[in-house]
């Protein structure tokens, strides 16, 4: 049984609370991006979800009375272990991935397709509660501080409670999900939730203990390795949760799945995604025999398919996650990089600030569908660095996944912005689906736009019906 009047405890829970309630922010933000995506719309709707009800709790929390209005006494220590438990009931399937993806595909069943509807719907089930009940801790635990000042015990709370949140924030995400992966970062989160509960406990509580015990035990069920490997997850890291699928349609060959996508194939007769095989072929296979190695830069490496078995051409890969090397040598490619190609982890603006090497060829493929657009990536002030570094008479090519007839505002967005840096471009359907009828603003496929630089080119002129 734990005293708690004994301070160090008391601070020990203060701060185990910021850790939990940031890293479960965290934990949340990226477990959805494979069904709402990464965009800052659906990440500030959880930061929302988090803050209000943490602030509720804040008040709920002050106005508890050990004393009810009958007088009849009720125990802070009861209280807080009852708070630790259902906020860990409801965080369960919250966080761990094999339980909550039957949510997000229930509520495409339903016919939601918005996906900040879908983030605040996860929300208000899943989030709200758990923070609102865990937001109670400091002012419960300030109960017994009674007798200290209240301006200095105030102060060193929220000092403590802000290092846990600190702590939580760099830990989960720097080092856990990168180490052990984003799964086991959940286990350990309800881990430290029992330490709460065994803190707070004692023989009284001898029930509930064994409740959070067996929450602990379906979080490591749940989120174990074997788990991950019945759902074909390979990687589950800070940047994307990794899929390696053999589809029977295309004769048993793997797929790779980043984040929900279907990003890269590989087949044994080296049969690739079709946007590939086009971008190759008007790329790397038009190369005249008798021309010098080019300078390929591939933006968004996926599968590294781009090129591969090509021993030519010197090719530079760039992607922010640097496990995606491991998995496609492994599991699509199923051989080892050849020495003609170089794999930088590092996101593409910070390579592109720091080199003044230009390419012959650019391939532009790092927006994984609707979901996952990396906003910076999409700028004009971006679209310009990549056209610093083009050669002269260089080829760029960039892949986006956007609405044939320009149904929606993305895709109207993206081709004014792109067009605006790049002139005399040109847009093509890769698998010759153009479905010009097609007024569904959802309808999306993969459109390849082409650009050859000139440094010096002519603008040319404008055809008018009274030209001399």
């Amino acid at each position: 049984m734990t005293k708690l009047n004994n301070t160090f405890f008391l601070f020990i829970i203060i701060a185990l609370e910021g850790y939990i309630i940031l890293s479960a922010e965290l934990l949340a933000i990226r477990q959805t991006i494979p069904f709402v995506g990464n965009g800052t719309d659906s990440v500030s709707v959880i930061i929302a979800a988090v803050l209000m009800p943490l602030a509720v709790g804040y008040h709920s929390g002050g106005q508890f009375k050990i004393k009810n209005s009958k007088g009849q006494f009720r125990s802070i220590r009861k209280k807080l272990l009852s708070n630790v438990v259902i906020a860990s009931a409801f965080l369960l399937p919250a966080l761990s991935y094999f339980v909550f993806q039957f949510f997000f595909i229930g509520l495409d069943a339903m016919g939601v397709e918005n996906n900040i509807a879908k983030v605040a719907i996860y929300c208000l089930v899943f989030l709200v509660t758990p923070i609102y009940l865990l937001g109670q801790t400091i002012p419960l635990i300030s109960n017994y501080f009674s007798k200290a000042k209240l301006s200095t015990i105030t102060g060193r709370m929220l000092f403590i409670s802000t290092m846990g949140s600190f702590t939580g924030s760099l830990l989960t995400t720097l080092i856990l999900m990168g180490t052990i992966g984003v799964h086991h970062t959940v286990t350990l989160l309800f881990v430290m939730l029992l330490v709460l509960v065994l803190i707070l406990g004692k023989k009284q509580t001898r029930d509930t203990t064994m409740v959070m015990l067996a929450i602990v035990g379906f979080s490591a069920m749940l989120n174990s390795d074997a788990v991950m490997e019945t759902l074909n997850i390979v990687k589950n890291n800070k940047y994307s949760t990794i899929m390696v699928m053999e589809i029977d349609d295309d004769g048993g060959a793997p797929h790779l799945f980043i984040n929900n996508n279907d990003s890269s194939m590989y087949s044994k007769n080296g049969r690739k995604h079709p946007y590939i095989e086009f971008g190759e072929q008007i790329t790397i296979k038009s190369i005249p025999k008798d021309a010098l190695p080019k300078n390929i830069l591939i933006i968004g490496a996926g599968g590294f398919t781009f090129g591969h078995n090509d021993l030519k051409n010197n090719y530079t890969y760039l992607d922010i996650d640097k496990d995606l090397k491991e998995v496609s040598e492994e599991y699509l490619l199923k051989e080892k990089l050849q020495k003609n190609k170089t794999f930088y982890p590092i996101p593409a603006r910070a390579y592109l600030a720091r080199t003044d090497k230009k390419f012959d060829i650019i391939l532009l493929d790092a927006y994984l569908g609707g979901l996952s657009i990396p906003e910076h990536l999409v700028t004009q002030e971006f679209f310009f660095e990549i056209k610093s570094h083009l050669n002269d008479k260089a080829i760029l090519i960039a892949n986006f996944i956007t609405s044939p007839n320009f149904n929606n505002l993305f895709s109207k967005n993206i081709d004014n912005t792109i067009r605006s840096v790049f002139p005399y471009l040109s847009r093509h359907a890769p698998d010759n689906k153009q479905d010009i009828w097609s007024q569904d603003p959802t309808k999306s496929a993969n459109y390849m736009y082409i650009y050859k630089h000139y440094a010096d080119i002519d603008a040319g002129s404008i055809y008018t019906d009274n030209a001399e």
